[in-house]
């Protein structure tokens, strides 16, 4: 190789990429772009970050001299305008290029943001904030250092309640504001969601449920939102947590293929040979569903990464589908979620548990594991993954595996066996 491999993205996906490469036996240049200022850092301590008022180097989870420790070129500040795959080049928004003989996009995903914003603010001025990056992190943290102390947080999915909870922990008032009728609606169901609201509430976050977003209004910023009831709420730190979309406009005119996210083989492959996708840019097939969609989970941009490695070395690993799964610390009660999505795939049956602060509920489908939740107790969640990626028939042992009777779920796979 002449160019080498260029990764764009220093996320989970392009770290692992670049590490797993140095790892066994890449001695070709390795060069990884950024668009912000900052060494690679994981997204899932950004809350760490906010918490801590930036004081904490966690979220440099490889450490701030990762790229200099394994011999990585990192450009940072370098934001891709095109991709030239015919060329073997990219075209840098400040008009470099850089050629590669093999390119791995993991260019992540930005906010998708369906709110309409009359504010006259000028370009440089925030309008609202959000929790995407670092970038947007450490701007909001400027704003709470000035004494912003009114949060208004629009969708309650994960990463909205991430961000009421560590806001609230800091001191701040806090209101979330979410269309569906519970929190974290695509990770779990309604009679989940209701003792998990009661914590929230308790921490002192107001939560308006069945309410959506519709204007921001304000004069130089967003100062007040109006609600499709009409009701209109002031606060002085507006948060967009509406959704994301895989971050892949600079592939405009490229000839890469895309849908909802880059179009990829089950070895991550794009339509051209040596380039390759992974994290939340790329489209891969649910695990459980089959259903083909961007998977926007931490650990499964870390297994791609790896893979990907593994494939530009030769090795032909295949991609088997990402797995949905959420873990929650927040609320002072483990709570996990995993398997196919709520309003992906309905269940032929829901088996219910709760005693003493403890939930479990599986959904069964075709007599396999379709989804779990487990909340106050996540013990057998391993027994419960396992059963549910192997794709198990668990007729025979549902009732125990609900009511946590592991030895008598044991007793009867050992006779009637998978």
């Amino acid at each position: 190789m002449n160019h080498g491999v260029l990764i764009i993205g220093t996320g989970p996906a392009g770290v692992n990429t670049a590490e797993t490469l140095r790892k066994f036996g890449c001695k070709e240049k390795i060069t990884m772009l950024s668009k912000e200022p900052f060494p690679p850092y994981s997204p899932p301590l950004m809350a760490n970050y906010l918490e801590t008022r930036g004081a904490s180097d966690l979220i440099f989870w490889k450490g701030r001299d990762f790229c200099k420790d394994f011999d990585i070129d990192c450009k940072t500040s370098a934001e891709v305008g095109k991709v030239e795959p015919k060329r073997n080049r990219i075209v840098l928004t400040d008009g470099r290029f850089l050629e590669y003989d093999y390119l791995v996009i993991a260019s992540g995903s930005e906010m998708w943001i369906p709110i309409k914003c009359e504010c006259p603010a000028e370009e440089s001025k925030e309008k609202y904030y959000n929790f995407k990056s670092l970038t947007a992190v450490s701007k909001l943290l400027k704003e709470v250092d000035k004494g912003a102390n009114k949060a208004v947080i629009i969708g309650a999915g994960f990463i909205g309640m991430e961000i009421a909870i560590t806001l609230r922990r800091i001191g701040l008032s806090v209101l979330v504001v979410e269309m569906m009728d519970r929190i974290l609606p695509r990770m779990i169901t309604r009679d989940i969601a209701e003792p998990l609201e009661s914590i929230v509430r308790d921490m002192g976050i107001e939560l308006l449920l069945n309410r959506k977003g519709e204007l921001l209004k304000g004069r130089e910023t967003a100062e007040e939102l109006l609600l499709s009831d009409g009701t209109v709420i002031k606060g002085n730190l507006f948060i967009a947590a509406t959704g994301i979309k895989p971050n892949i406009s600079f592939l405009s005119g490229s000839g890469i293929q895309t849908q909802k996210g880059i179009r990829v083989d089950p070895y991550l492959r794009t339509n051209f040979d040596n380039i390759f996708a992974g994290g939340d840019a790329a489209e891969v097939p649910d695990f459980i569903t089959g259903n083909i969609y961007p998977h926007a989970i931490y650990p499964e941009a870390v297994k791609q990464g790896q893979i990907i490695a593994f494939n530009i070395l030769g090795e032909n690993v295949h991609y088997d589908g990402g797995l949905n799964m959420n873990s929650l610390y927040h609320f002072n009660l483990p709570m996990i979620s995993e398997g196919a999505m709520i309003a992906e795939e309905k269940a032929d049956e829901e088996l219910f548990f709760s005693r003493n602060n403890v939930i479990r509920k599986i959904g069964i489908k075709d007599g396999k594991i379709l989804r779990f939740e487990l909340v106050g107790d996540k013990e057998g969640a391993g027994l419960l993954h396992t059963l549910m990626t192997q794709r198990r028939d668990v007729s025979r042992i549902k009732d125990a595996l609900v009511t946590k009777k592991y030895n008598q779920a044991r007793h009867f796979m050992s006779i009637f066996g998978p």
